[in-house]
């Protein structure tokens, strides 16, 4: 896991964007468990993985964004998801997740 990934955040690439609580992740874990999702770097600042669009996607577009919250107020919040954009990828075509630790 100490692999260097290089990691260029430009604005105008980010598909999707939310808030989301501390338990608001777990559901990549369960992907990487099931080898659908590669955590790529760790800790927090930032937690980084690598998946297919075919794997991540079809969770981004559905009713309710994937979260294990039960707390109303931790639920994902100011949810921003350019749906267009991510309905034109292949599924193929890689994607990055990145998640900052906000404590």
């Amino acid at each position: 896991m100490a692999e260097e990934y290089p990691l260029k955040l430009d604005r105008d690439a980010v598909l999707a964007n939310w808030k989301v609580g501390a338990m608001g992740t777990r559901w990549l874990d369960k992907l990487v468990a099931a080898g659908e999702v590669r955590q790529v770097k760790s800790g927090g600042y930032p937690n980084i993985y690598t998946a297919p669009v075919g794997s991540i996607v079809p969770l981004l577009l559905g009713h309710e964004l994937p979260s294990d919250e039960d707390v109303p107020m931790r639920k994902p919040h100011e949810i921003t998801i350019e749906r267009d954009k991510l309905a034109m990828c292949s599924p193929d075509e890689m994607l990055t997740i990145v998640v900052w630790d906000q404590s």
